[in-house]
């Protein structure tokens, strides 16, 4: 993504964290491809046993990591990893998490601490002793100044359904969940394919052209290798931005040349009627979307986050592109 970790968060999330989304995702790992086959697809995940510690893995920033022992305290620094971490069952030795977390509910006040997850202060991280910091997004610096701190830190950026499930299966097996990652992934698999089942019955002439919109300002939107454009094709619809790279500004003007007929705004929850102020741009009134009243405002917590929930973000989006489908 070129569009960093915090700017996704704060117009994003609940305000995005891009997860937290952003100025330049990308300086760490490359992001995951989209896979070509059908989501859910490809081999099954193996249940394993318990964890041997040390244990060695390498992240999204290329880094081999070393995780000496189960980790009993973690700290997460992008909500989609701490709702993965509570969907697999860590609730309790998650010690602290973001001021832009809100899934699972009232999580805040579920940990001892909440942090600035755009700038970490690390001297805030050390005090609370944790055994694992969980990282996103964020850009190498952070990510090296909390290691060089002496911090055990992984980073996980997945851009695609896939690497939100092997995401998922490297952290359980970072936290000894194997099990309890095996059983999210498989269920989140099951439901995506019968989600492609539906959509897969659409022909191509049926399938809307779609503008996504995370900021009204510089009219950021998901080009190719993001996750947003693969949940796009994923719920049936065609992004208009998919010839751009990462998460990028688009021209208004290439908007209304494209002419979505389906708008998504993820800004909604910061925005006061962000659906009517678009309605009301210069030109927009001769886009398919305006003039049909297919200009949605969704919660952003749950689309712009790759994680559990990411394939209820698929249905979501399925049943506004396709809601025959659904009835």
């Amino acid at each position: 993504m070129v569009f960093r970790w915090w700017k996704r968060a704060v117009q994003c999330w609940s305000l995005l964290a891009v997860l937290f989304a952003l100025v330049a995702c990308g300086q760490g790992g490359a992001p995951a491809k989209s896979p070509a086959d059908a989501p859910g697809g490809g081999q099954s995940t193996p249940a394993k046993g318990p964890v041997a510690y040390p244990l060695t893995v390498r992240d999204d920033s290329g880094e081999t990591v070393t995780i000496p022992k189960e980790p009993a305290r973690i700290v997460s620094l992008i909500p989609s990893h701490t709702e993965t971490l509570f969907a697999l069952g860590l609730e309790g030795r998650v010690v602290a998490v973001t001021s832009y977390d809100h899934y699972p509910p009232d999580v805040q006040k579920k940990v001892e601490a909440v942090l600035d997850g755009l700038n970490p202060s690390v001297e805030k991280l050390a005090a609370l002793r944790p055994d694992l910091v969980v990282l996103g997004s964020h850009n190498r610096e952070t990510v090296q100044a909390i290691r060089r701190a002496g911090l055990t830190a992984v980073m996980y950026d997945p851009q695609s359904l896939d690497a939100v499930y092997r995401t998922i299966e490297q952290l359980g097996e970072i936290t000894n969940r194997t099990d309890r990652a095996a059983a999210l992934v498989e269920q989140m698999k099951a439901k995506a394919r019968v989600l492609a089942d539906k959509v897969a019955a659409v022909p191509p002439e049926r399938r809307p052209r779609v503008y996504v919109e995370v900021d009204p300002d510089q009219l950021f939107t998901p080009g190719r290798n993001t996750f947003m454009d693969e949940l796009i094709r994923l719920a049936g619809g065609v992004n208009i931005a998919s010839d751009l790279e990462g998460w990028k500004p688009i021209n208004a003007e290439k908007v209304i040349r494209s002419n979505p007929q389906v708008i998504v705004l993820t800004y909604g929850y910061y925005v006061p009627d962000a659906e009517a102020k678009l309605k009301q741009r210069r030109g927009w009134d001769a886009v398919d979307a305006v003039k049909t009243g297919r200009v949605y405002v969704v919660d952003s917590d749950l689309v712009n986050r790759p994680g559990p929930r990411v394939v209820d973000a698929v249905e979501a989006l399925a049943k506004l592109f396709h809601p025959d489908l659904f009835r």
